[in-house]
């Protein structure tokens, strides 16, 4: 791998915990930036850096450096939030992926084109995070449990429209980025 890939790969991470920190807090599941920069690491890194990148972030509040919203550990898995992590891995390969498709033969994709592989990278961002978020807090957290509905409400429906705006503003800042060429060649 290029040192070029691997300081790309570590500024996303690095970047990823950084948009972990700049957090409004709700209930359950935090709205944070994180999902915008890993839409960025796809978009400018492609779908094996752009995910490298979100797994090492994973890896690194795994090992207990306190990168996640909630600190770091392995304990970090019983959160019910970290399916949104595992989503972030996701999120960026598939967004890389699709971006990747639309920059066949040369072509720089439009805004349009960005948005539409950045809100399916959103896409598996929600599924994972619902998944874990439902089994988390009916069949490990103390309680009575959560209804599907209250799950979505509280991990869905409170922060779509944050990430649908930051699908669209991740585009827009990857267009002029790549119009530098400074991700050229990674």
């Amino acid at each position: 791998m290029k040192t070029r890939r691997i300081i790309y790969i570590s500024i996303f991470a690095i970047l990823t915990a950084i948009g972990a920190r700049i957090a409004i807090p709700l209930p359950l599941v935090p709205f944070t930036l994180q999902t915008m920069i890993c839409m960025l690491a796809g978009m400018l890194l492609g779908p094996r850096c752009g995910a490298a990148s979100q797994g090492m972030y994973m890896l690194m509040g795994l090992v207990g450096i306190p990168v996640f919203t909630g600190g770091g550990g392995l304990s970090s898995v019983f959160m019910p939030s970290f399916g949104y992590i595992v989503g972030f891995v996701a999120c960026a390969w598939v967004t890389g992926t699709l971006t990747q498709k639309m920059s066949a033969n040369g072509r720089v994709p439009s805004v349009k084109g960005y948005t539409a592989a950045a809100l399916a990278g959103v896409a598996a961002v929600y599924i994972l995070g619902l998944v874990h978020l439902y089994l988390i807090v009916n069949f490990w957290m103390p309680g009575n449990g959560m209804p599907l509905m209250k799950v979505l409400s509280v991990g869905f429906f409170s922060t779509i429209g944050g990430d649908i705006i930051k699908a669209f503003l991740s585009s827009v800042i990857a267009l002029r980025i790549r119009k530098t060429s400074i991700f050229s060649g990674i």
